[in-house]
C-alpha cells in the first residue's frame, strides 16, 4: 500500500487532469442526495423517504458549521499562515458543535425519536465530509487537487452502493446509514489520512489565537452559507411541523431539480470567474459592467430554456423515476425551478461580491431573507400546503436577488475613477 501512496504523491499531473478528477468527483456528490432520495422512497416508500428528507436537509444545515467556510481560505493560504494542525483542531470544535446543533435543531422540529436517531445518525456520517472537505483543501494547496477527486469517487460511489444494498436486504433505515457512516470513515483512513501523513504534520494542537483568528477569517463565508442553508430549509420545516411525512417526500422531489439547475449552472459560470476577477482589477468600469450584463443575459436566457424543459418533461421524468404521482404538485414544481434559476443567478452575484471584496454586505442581504421567508412560511403553507411552501422559498430567494442588485448598483456607482484598481 505504501508504494500506492508515494505513486499517488509522486504522480505529475496537467492542471487538466487536476481539473478533470475533482470535477468527477464532486459530480458524484452532488448526485447523492438525489440518488439516495431514490433509493429510500422506491424501496422504503414515501413516508420512510419523508423522514429521510428531512434529516437529510438538518444535515446540510449542520453540515455548513462543520464546514464552517474554510476551504477557500485554507486553499488561499499558500504562504501557509496557518498550519494544518490549525485547521484540523478548528474542524474538530466545529463538529462538536454540529451535533449539538443537531440535537437542539431536531426538538425545535418536535422530532420523535425515530427522526431524531436517523437525524443524528445522519449528522454523524456527515462528519466525514467535515474532515474529507479538510483533507480536500490541504490536496489543493499543494497541486495534488486530483487527490481529491478519486478519494470522493472512491468513498462517495462506494458508501452509495453500501446504502442501496443495505436497503435491498435489511429495509433498515438506521442500519443503512451506519454501514455507510463506517465504510465513509474506513476510506478516508485508508486513503486520505495516509495521504496526508506523508505532507502534513497531523497533531492537533489547540492554539487558541490561531483558532480565533481562522474564525474571525472565515466567518463571513461561514455565515453567508449557512443563512442560504436555512433559507432553503424553512419552507421544509414548516412542512415538517404542520404536515405528515408523505407531504415533506413530494416537496423534496420537486426541489431537487432546482438544486440541480443551479450546480448545472454553476458548471458553466465557475470556469468564467477568473475573468470576472480580472475584468475588475484591470479594466474599466464600463468594460466590467458590461461583461456582468452579458452574463446576466447568458444566464436568463439559459433559465428560460431550462424552465421549458421543465415544463414540457420535469413531472414526467421525476414520476419514472421516483415511481409516485406528481401531477398534482406540477404548479409548485415550476416555482421551484424558477427559484432555481434565480439561485444561479445569485451564485454569479455572490462570487461578484466577494471580486469587489463588498463580502460582509452579502451578511446583511442573506439574514433580510432569511427575515422575510421565516415571517411568510407559516401562513403560506398552511393555506396552500406545498404551493405555499413553493412560494415562501421564491419569495425569499427572489428577495436576494433583488437586494444583490441594488447592492452592486450603489458599489458601481460610488466606484471613483475609470480604473478598477
Amino acid at each position: 500500500m505504501n508504494n500506492i501512496y508515494e505513486h499517488l504523491l509522486n504522480k505529475k499531473v496537467s492542471l487538466k487532469e487536476n481539473t478533470l478528477w475533482y470535477t468527477m468527483g464532486t459530480l458524484c456528490s452532488s448526485a447523492t442526495s438525489f440518488l439516495l432520495m431514490i433509493y429510500v422512497t422506491r424501496i422504503l416508500g414515501v413516508d420512510e423517504a419523508g423522514v429521510f428528507s428531512i434529516s437529510y436537509s438538518v444535515g446540510q444545515l449542520m453540515l455548513s458549521i462543520g464546514w464552517f467556510g474554510t476551504r477557500q481560505f485554507q486553499v488561499s493560504d499558500v504562504n501557509e499562515e496557518f498550519k494544518f494542525s490549525d485547521y484540523l483542531s478548528l474542524k474538530l470544535l466545529t463538529s462538536i458543535v454540529m451535533i449539538v446543533g443537531c440535537i437542539i435543531y431536531s426538538f425545535f422540529l418536535h422530532f420523535n425519536t425515530y427522526k431524531l436517531i436517523v437525524t443524528f445518525l445522519y449528522c454523524l456520517f456527515l462528519i466525514c465530509d467535515v474532515f474529507a472537505d479538510l483533507f480536500s483543501a490541504r490536496f489543493q494547496q499543494v497541486d495534488k487537487l486530483f487527490l481529491s477527486g478519486i478519494s470522493y469517487i472512491i468513498r462517495i460511489l462506494g458508501y452509495n452502493f453500501v446504502i442501496l444494498i443495505s436497503l435491498l436486504c435489511f429495509k433498515n433505515l438506521i442500519l443503512s446509514i451506519i454501514l455507510a457512516m463506517l465504510y465513509s470513515m474506513l476510506e478516508l483512513i485508508l486513503f486520505d489520512v495516509q495521504l496526508i501523513k506523508k505532507i502534513s504534520s497531523v497533531n492537533v494542537q489547540f492554539r487558541i489565537e490561531k483558532i480565533i483568528s481562522l474564525i474571525k477569517n472565515c466567518f463571513p463565508l461561514f455565515i453567508s452559507s449557512f443563512l442560504t442553508t436555512f433559507i432553503v430549509n424553512v419552507p421544509k420545516n414548516a412542512i415538517e411541523l404542520n404536515f405528515d411525512s408523505s407531504i415533506q417526500t413530494y416537496y423534496n422531489i420537486i426541489f431537487m431539480p432546482s438544486y440541480i439547475i443551479n450546480l448545472f449552472c454553476m458548471f458553466i459560470f465557475v470556469p468564467l470567474y477568473t475573468s470576472i476577477a480580472n475584468t475588475w482589477l484591470n479594466s474599466t468600469k464600463d468594460k466590467f459592467i458590461n461583461f456582468v450584463v452579458k452574463l446576466f443575459i447568458f444566464d436568463i436566457l439559459l433559465s428560460i430554456f431550462v424552465f421549458f424543459g421543465c415544463y414540457l418533461l420535469g413531472i414526467p421524468l421525476l414520476e419514472l423515476v421516483y415511481g409516485v404521482e406528481l401531477q398534482s404538485v406540477k404548479s409548485s414544481f415550476l416555482i421551484l425551478i424558477i427559484a432555481g434559476c434565480f439561485t444561479s443567478m445569485n451564485s454569479i452575484l455572490s462570487y461578484i461580491f466577494t471580486v469587489v471584496r463588498k463580502q460582509k454586505f452579502m451578511i446583511y442581504i442573506y439574514v433580510i431573507a432569511m427575515v422575510l421567508s421565516q415571517i411568510m412560511v407559516k401562513s403560506l403553507t398552511l393555506k396552500y400546503g406545498i404551493l405555499g411552501a413553493s412560494l415562501d422559498y421564491l419569495l425569499g430567494i427572489v428577495s436576494i436577488t433583488i437586494l444583490f442588485v441594488i447592492g452592486l448598483l450603489f458599489v458601481l456607482k460610488d466606484k471613483k475613477g475609470e480604473k478598477n484598481e
